[in-house]
């Protein structure tokens, strides 16, 4: 059965990993958002706003935002594979990630809350994490990266989450090299677990 990937963001790693599992999956489709170079606005008061209006009291920013909002649940609903490149900008993500997962959690389609607490409705997918790094943070109280998109994926109910490291890229150009050798040796065996499990 071929798969729907969702390659969120842009990243020499995450190329090499879809590079690896679409030269043994070349029937599964890739679907591309680059939220880097392609923003995603912030959630602000109008999209709140038409979030929590019937449509009929909506204006039209407010029904182009819940548009947006609609059109990346969707997507990120219909994916069975995450690819995400993600820089470490001061100890988390980038806030153009941030947005995105903004507006990807939405209480009825990704997640319900209950008499027990919350409820992941998203689960069932792979998410696979390159990240890269100019300092060495694994392990360290200064990851907020790491923790925060296994915490946020876990709570819309997406338990399997790898995270790749290239780390101290800024640290020498011999770091930078080890470092990205490294993290192309763990992507080529996370492709090949991935696709024999």
């Amino acid at each position: 059965m071929n798969r729907t990937i969702l390659h969120i963001d842009s990243s020499a790693l995450a190329r090499r990993f879809l590079d690896r599992w679409l030269a043994e999956n070349p029937g599964d489709r890739v679907v591309h958002r680059d939220v880097a170079s392609n923003p995603i606005p912030h959630l602000d008061q109008t999209a709140l706003a038409g979030l929590f209006s019937p449509a009929e009291q909506r204006t039209p920013e407010m029904q182009a935002a819940v548009d947006r909002v609609d059109t990346l649940v969707e997507e990120f609903l219909a994916a069975d594979v995450l690819v995400l490149g993600v820089p470490m900008y001061n100890f988390g993500i980038p806030s153009t990630l941030k947005a995105y997962i903004d507006h990807i959690s939405q209480v009825g389609r990704t997640f319900k809350y209950t008499e027990q607490g919350p409820v992941g409705l998203a689960g069932n997918k792979q998410v696979f994490v390159l990240s890269s790094r100019g300092g060495v943070y694994d392990d360290s109280p200064m990851d907020h990266q790491a923790a925060y998109l296994r915490t946020v994926f876990g709570f819309l109910g997406i338990d399997d989450v790898e995270i790749i490291h290239a780390e101290g890229l800024n640290m020498s150009e011999e770091a930078r090299e080890q470092a990205l050798a490294s993290a192309r040796r763990a992507i080529d065996e996370s492709v090949t677990r991935a696709l024999a499990a």
